[in-house]
């Protein structure tokens, strides 16, 4: 399976060191070796049976590391305006504060003494 299929903040890679996956199945996360996922186990969803994940043992073909930079690049440039936007001026939601109505002033007690 090609590393750009996955989304690029599933993948980790950097120079000189092992590449590191997200498990598409389990979503943990794993160094590989031998351009593999290692054989892993996750029991927590199954009710406490251990069950081997199918994510185990997939052979993954690694992209340039440039290649990787420009596609993560990409997909935080279109995503970092929604998060300014969503509470800038040209959001959904607008961090505008609606003012409640006054409560009505009650008179004082020696205007309201002199009225009787």
């Amino acid at each position: 399976m090609p590393t750009s299929w996955l989304a690029p903040q599933h993948v980790y890679l950097e120079p000189d060191r092992p590449a590191r996956l997200r498990c598409p199945w389990c979503e943990q996360w794993f160094s590989l070796k031998r351009r593999m996922l290692p054989a892993h186990n996750h029991s927590a969803r199954y009710g406490g049976t251990t069950v081997r994940c199918p994510g185990s043992a997939q052979l993954f073909e690694l992209e340039p590391i440039g290649a990787w930079v420009t596609r993560y690049r990409d997909g935080m440039a279109e995503v970092a305006p929604r998060r300014a936007g969503a509470f800038g001026p040209k959001g959904r939601r607008q961090g505008r504060v609606m003012p409640k109505p006054a409560p009505p002033v009650a008179p004082p007690l020696h205007r309201m003494a002199l009225a009787r």
